[in-house]
């Protein structure tokens, strides 16, 4: 199989459209300004890369967030450039973020959370969700077969192409248009202050006089095709997305490595993918922050990987010019190296005067035009160790990959809830459960723990939970979990300080938990994974999303195990304003605390018969295709019986006993991955050896089907 990119698009400080944006990098110019959009005469620094001249549209009559124009802009540039019709094909779409609405709402939200403002749901907040810019371009770009937000801090861009190269290994997929974006706010700004992580003049990546980063916005998007459907229409590909790899750290939530091991990993193990050697490699588009610890780290696992080509290959970094953007950077960043292979020739660094001795690689210090670029490497590293790395190569450069698609079985569960925690037993039983589940759920070892906030500690709990006693590799065992509003009181708390303390008094130990992917970071580092760790957001199936993620990539090879489930935290803003303002009316129990996860492997345990997991996603109930059930099936849900039952109307399924999973957990966010962890437990109790687990929000509906065997289902290759 081939991934080819067939389109591209970039909103960024330099310019509105990819060719703007990457003329303006060529030539050596900075998009740095002081930082206008709010209030920065009291940060310590305020320079950033603001984006200006974007027109902000009005949804539903509502103006959207900064993230959701750029993100807008950008994707539809990249589907206007390769022809791709979402309406007239199979295409999924695939987001990374970390702040959506934050700026538009940091001020009202603040103003809830400190009693100033009345706590009802106002509509202007539905652009704060993670999801929220995901939801706009699925109502305004197309009909998207596949919809997803992912977060892993600032490698969220690389792990959305990285998954929707997974997705493109299942024929029901032609394309998939993914990316990042995200937009500067007062929390960002004032956060990455605290930590001293921002020069107050234009940054300087490998530079020996280098004091941090700039903070930028903006979004990139790429379409990526597979390559019989590109050949079927025509279309000549620009290039090829031949090789990606995802890996946490597990070392800290905001240092990385110092021996760069892990960032080292990725970029041999996405080189292996592709079956790239180091001496096809002619262009490295670093991450570059220009912090001290993040430039020598990198710099590090270069000379690790490539080692007597280090000398050889050009290397350098776009974010003295265009900031560091967070969750877009590795997006934006895999379209530059997409346009240095079509276009022939290397952006500089700017600000670059006196490489570090630390740094020592071969910097592109002005524009070199070369006559051909036949491979580009692309890494990012993001909050919590979340490390990822791209392969982008001329089309047709390296063999073409024949992957085999994994079956995937779930062995574990564990249920952490108002009535405490345990392996998902009273999960459908006794009185509506509410209120926040006990502390004395949370087993943990209080050392480990202490700087844990209440959403980490959840998730490092049921991670523990569902590892234990188990012969599960660290090394390959990824996770992920899914919230839909990530912490959402304790930014408001965090911004409202900022308010009436001022911007220097912000914590820098408080900061790091407000990244959407925190808790995720913590459990990685709390249990030693090293696999991918990522976030997912989509409201009320945000639980069933990092599932269904969790499966796609180990089907796709990308990890041999993961830790998959969700959190929802008790929050006052979530209670009061989010939820009653998100909630589609399928539930009806009270909205409660709950984590949940489950243990997947990309093979079954050798000791048992494996119980296998495959994920169904559909726009419709009329288009959810579902193997026929088996004598004594069930089927579970997070929802009512009579909104399950809607959901399986139109399959074999509809006369199967139904089990609703709301009275034992509530309603919030995460009973979607309690269903999948009481379908589990129902199989092995030997209560039926067949379960369905579904969930579904405006439009897309997921279908978890469970089944005992001795073998499971064949694997495949593409």
């Amino acid at each position: 199989m081939r991934v080819w990119i067939t389109g591209v698009g970039i909103t960024s400080s330099l310019g509105l459209a990819a060719p703007e944006t990457f003329t303006r990098l060529v030539k050596g110019e900075r998009g740095l300004s002081v930082i206008d959009l709010f209030d920065t005469s009291a940060q310590r620094a305020s320079l950033g890369a603001q984006v200006r001249g974007v027109d902000f549209p009005k949804g539903d009559g509502l103006p959207w967030s900064r993230a959701t124009a750029f993100a807008h802009r950008a994707a539809k540039e990249a589907l206007d450039h390769s022809g791709i019709d979402p309406h007239a094909m199979r295409v999924g779409l695939i987001v990374g973020g970390t702040t959506a609405g934050m700026f538009e709402n940091e001020v009202r939200v603040s103003q809830m959370m400190a009693g100033k403002a009345k706590r009802v749901p106002h509509p202007e907040l539905l652009s704060q969700p993670l999801s929220s810019t995901t939801d706009t371009l699925s109502a305004t770009l197309g009909r998207f077969a596949r919809t997803r937000n992912v977060a892993s801090a600032c490698s969220s861009g690389v792990t959305a192409l990285s998954l929707a190269m997974a997705w493109l290994l299942d024929d029901d997929l032609d394309a998939v248009l993914c990316g990042g974006a995200d937009a500067l706010c007062r929390l960002t700004l004032s956060g990455f202050n605290a930590l001293s992580a921002i020069d107050p003049e234009p940054c300087r990546p490998f530079d020996r006089s280098r004091r941090g980063l700039n903070l930028g916005e903006g979004a990139g998007f790429v379409v990526l095709e597979r390559a019989a459907a590109v050949t079927k229409r025509g279309k000549v590909p620009l290039c090829e997305l031949a090789g990606s790899a995802l890996a946490a750290e597990a070392r800290h939530i905001t240092n990385p490595e110092s021996d760069g091991s892990t960032a080292a990993r990725v970029m041999r193990e996405a080189l292996a993918r592709a079956g790239v050697g180091t001496s096809e490699v002619d262009y490295i588009n670093a991450h570059g922050t220009g912090t001290p610890l993040n430039d020598a780290m990198e710099s590090t696992a270069i000379t690790t990987v490539f080692g007597k080509d280090t000398d050889r290959v050009w290397v350098s970094s776009s974010k003295a010019q265009i900031g560091h953007t967070l969750a877009a950077a590795g997006a934006i960043e895999a379209v530059i190296a997409a346009m240095c292979v079509t276009e022939r020739v290397l952006p500089p660094t700017a600000g670059l005067i006196d490489p570090d001795p630390a740094c020592a690689l071969r910097h592109v210090r002005e524009a070199v035009r070369v006559p051909r670029v036949r491979a580009v490497v692309s890494s990012s590293f993001g909050f919590g160790g979340m490390d990822g790395a791209l392969v982008i190569t001329e089309p047709e450069l390296a063999r073409e990959r024949h992957v085999t698609r994994r079956a995937v079985a779930i062995s574990r569960a564990h249920v952490i809830g108002p009535r405490g925690g345990g392996d998902a037993s009273g999960l459908s039983s006794g009185e509506p459960a509410s209120g926040a589940a006990p502390d004395s759920a949370m087993v943990l070892d209080a050392g480990k723990a202490r700087r844990l906030d209440r959403a980490a500690r959840l998730c490092a709990a049921v991670t523990h939970a569902v590892l234990d006693g188990e012969e599960v590799e660290r090394g390959s065992c990824g996770v992920v979990f899914g919230s839909a509003f990530s912490s959402v009181d304790e930014a408001a708390s965090f911004v409202q300080r900022i308010f009436e303390k001022g911007p220097r008094l912000a914590s820098p130990f408080e900061f790091p938990n407000l990244v959407p992917s925190s808790p995720v970071g913590h459990a990685s580092i709390y249990e030693n994974l090293r696999g991918p760790a990522l976030a997912t957001a989509d409201l009320g199936v945000s639980g069933e999303s990092a599932i269904a993620t969790a499966i796609e990539l180990l089907a796709a090879g990308d990890a041999d195990a993961f830790v998959a489930g969700a959190i929802a935290v008790r929050s006052e803003l979530i209670d009061e304003v989010f939820h009653p303002l998100c909630d589609d009316g399928a539930t009806h129990a009270p909205r409660t605390e709950c984590c949940a996860a489950v243990l997947l492997e990309a093979t079954p345990p050798s000791d048992r018969d494996g119980i296998s997991i495959e994920v169904r996603i559909a726009r419709s109930a009329e288009e959810l295709s579902l193997p026929s059930p088996r004598a004594g099936a069930r089927v579970f849900g997070a929802v009512s019986k009579r909104a399950i039952a809607s959901m399986v109307a139109h399959s074999l399924w509809r006369d199967v006993a139904i089990e609703s999973v709301e009275v034992g957990v509530g309603s919030n966010e995460a009973t979607g991955a309690a269903a999948v962890a009481a379908a589990l437990l129902a199989i092995e109790r030997d209560e039926t050896s067949h379960a369905l687990a579904v969930g579904a929000r405006e439009g897309v509906i997921y279908a978890f089907v469970l089944e005992r065997s001795t073998r499971l289902r064949p694997e495949t290759t593409t």
